[in-house]
């Protein structure tokens, strides 16, 4: 078997110039890594299926590219390329060798399939190169011309490589039709989240150049400012009053290097930004314990997880429109660092809205005055120009421009209009088919509001965006979910001449998305290792807590049936207890020995909404602090129904123990 793999290894690096490696040879050197980065407990259990959290696998891959690195076994000329190195990048992979000086890497993907040549270049002088490589092609042999260049950009020399990677999925194999694209443009565009489950990147002739291969949630990655994403776990949820939140979500750099898992209680949902001036994550979540959801948005900490305030749209408002339990609906929002504000786009309300962080106040209300007249905002809603159009169940509020000084303060915004009214009839709603992508400029000295633009678009009911592209001077309607008779596309993405209205990109798509961004790939966001010092989960989630023995009515004996195994199913994620199972079936999780009993409550919530009854999701029990020892589990299914997890001669039962902590290979 070894002569063969030899004789394998010879073959592909004379075929590919290049010693090629991918994501499994690197997660096999990577398991034999010992150094343990959970909470330094050991957790065995007799459930079949466990794994390690991901953030913690990544971590230790790293480590043994650096251990390559160290020990010099790869030159320029004879380098080493795992492709799709962390398992979730697959157009992506990673150049690693060594060099006797400093030097940069530049490399250049040539041109396939109607696209021009793409460039790129890791601008670190390093002997030790780790060279992520971006923006490949699908299902073909890509030709790469490495450079190295000294400190003055001089070429030292050139190595060529060629790199098969394989096909896109069929959701994306044809899923772009390109119509127009605004030629001074070469930037890629990212569509993500929607119920399509696809999240990639594309060039200006529809060629796929990345994509992402995690479970993300359908509201998508978020973008954070050092060029990572935060990309939420649609498989890891909360039982919620609706639509069950993303608990677990991951930090990420482009090539799928998972850096860190972050907990959230409540969970994250439509959105998320980073704080420019301190990196702190500013999050939509949910209130949950007033039986309200999607009307809070979060600040945690950028390194703890720790929630270091919240802004809840119940405690802004008054009770007029209090009438469901998602009323507000945030879905988007924009931050302002000098002024410590976010404008917001609440959806059911049909309303944007500048929040005061520090204060916890309204600053101004963009909305049709007529919503807001016998409320108690009505004294900050800004007057609008005599010809403003209204907006209804608007998503995707952006930041145009910024004018202050010498007595003006105003502000550019430009937003998505889906026009529709479902969930908040009014009176003033025109049942006018189309959806619209609108520009405001507010005066915020003189509370005034003037449409500066209005261009309608195919409809679009839920989801979708803005961009502009300040260089080209073109904005942006990113129509996410069209419902349009007159449009065959799932979705469009047009483009505009902001001074004409031409219409100067036309792009249809297969699929739908929840929003869609210009992408760049930064190689300074994303070329180092992860900083081992970080931990790999950060935040919280719900913890079991201690109880005074086990319920009355229950019995050790009553085991899970065989029929009920497609229902329920359990598995171990580092230290995670995590339970797979429909929407608010599973009540509650008792861990339970003769000297402690442990609950974990998932009954805190009830489902109001029939489409959210029949989702499947997993529902996560941490084990950080229950104290050691070996427990039994059991379930409590749609209460009280308990049953202990396994067959009798082999029930399931989890023991922890200290750990001690051990080397580093």
């Amino acid at each position: 078997m070894a002569v063969k793999k030899s004789i394998t290894a010879k073959l592909k690096k004379l075929l590919y110039n290049v010693n090629i490696q991918n994501q499994e040879w690197l997660k096999n050197e990577a398991l034999k890594i010992n150094e343990p980065y959970i909470d330094g407990r050991n957790y065995s259990t007799n459930i079949e299926k466990q794994s390690r959290l991901s953030a913690d696998i990544c971590r230790r891959k790293d480590i043994v590219i650096d251990n390559i690195l160290n020990k010099g076994i790869y030159t320029f000329e004879n380098a080493l390329f795992i492709i799709n190195p962390f398992g979730y990048s697959p157009l992506t992979g990673l150049l690693v060798f060594n060099t006797d000086e400093p030097c940069k890497v530049k490399y250049v993907i040539k041109g396939r399939k109607n696209s021009g040549d793409y460039t790129n270049c890791d601008e670190t002088l390093t002997k030790k190169h780790q060279v992520p490589v971006l923006g490949m092609y699908d299902g073909c042999i890509n030709t790469i011309i490495f450079y190295l260049l000294d400190a003055n950009n001089n070429e030292i020399c050139q190595h060529t490589a060629r790199i098969r990677c394989s096909r896109v999925g069929t959701a994306l194999r044809g899923s772009l039709q390109v119509t127009k694209f605004n030629k001074n443009t070469s930037r890629f565009l990212m569509a993500t989240g929607g119920y399509s489950s696809v999240n990639y990147a594309f060039d200006s002739n529809g060629n796929i150049r990345w994509y992402l291969t995690m479970p993300v949630h359908p509201y998508g990655v978020h973008m954070l400012s050092n060029g990572h994403m935060l990309v939420p776990d649609k498989r890891m949820r909360r039982p919620n009053y609706g639509n069950a939140h993303s608990v677990i979500a991951y930090e990420t750099d482009l090539i799928g290097r998972i850096h860190r898992n972050i907990y959230h209680t409540s969970g994250f949902h439509h959105w998320a930004v980073s704080k420019e001036n301190d990196g702190n994550i500013l999050m939509a979540t949910s209130s949950r314990y007033d039986t309200y959801m999607e009307n809070t948005i979060d600040e945690i900490d950028k390194n703890t997880g720790e929630v270091l305030r919240s802004v809840n749209a119940n405690h802004l408002f008054d009770s007029t429109y209090v009438t469901r339990y998602d009323w507000a609906h945030i879905n988007a929002f924009e931050y302002i660092p000098e002024e410590d504000a976010v404008i917001a786009s609440y959806r059911n309300i049909h309303t944007i809205a500048k929040i005061n962080l520090k204060t916890n106040e309204i600053v101004w209300l963009l909305a049709n005055p007529a919503f807001y007249k016998n409320t108690r905002q009505a004294d900050k809603v800004l007057t609008p120009g005599k010809d403003t159009k209204w907006f209804f169940q608007q998503h995707g509020v952006k930041i145009l421009e910024k004018i202050n000084g010498d007595g003006v303060k105003k502000i550019k915004i430009a937003l998505f209009d889906n026009h529709t009214a479902n969930r908040r009839p009014v009176d003033y709603f025109d049942n006018v088919k189309k959806s619209n992508l609108m520009v405001f400029t507010i005066d915020e000295i003189n509370m005034s509001a003037h449409m500066d633009k209005f261009i309608p678009v195919p409809l679009s009911i839920t989801r979708s965006n803005v961009e502009f592209d300040q260089k080209n001077n073109c904005i942006y309607a990113m129509c996410a979910n069209i419902n349009d008779e007159e449009t065959d596309s799932r979705a469009k993405i047009l483009g505009f001449d902001y001074n004409t209205n031409e219409c100067v990109t036309d792009i249809s798509c297969a699929n739908d998305f929840f929003v869609a961004n210009f992408m760049d790939f930064n190689l300074a966001d994303i070329k180092s290792t992860t900083n081992s010092e970080m931990p790999v989960a950060s935040g919280s989630l719900y913890q079991p807590v201690t109880t005074d023995g086990l319920p009355d009515g229950f019995n050790k004996d009553r085991l899970l049936p065989a029929n009920m195994k497609k229902k329920i199913s359990l598995s171990l994620n580092g230290n995670i207890l995590q339970i797979t199972c429909k929407d608010h079936t599973v009540k509650k999780v008792y861990l339970y020995n003769d000297s402690n009993t442990f609950v974990q409550d998932f009954d805190d919530t009830t489902q109001l909404t029939k489409i959210f009854k029949e989702h499947v999701y997993t529902i996560s029990v941490p084990l950080e602090t229950i104290n050691k020892g070996t427990y039994q589990i059991s379930i409590e299914y749609c209460g009280p129904d308990y049953w202990n997890n396994g067959q009798k001669e082999d029930s399931k039962n989890m023991e922890i123990n200290n750990k001690n902590k051990e080397t580093r290979e």
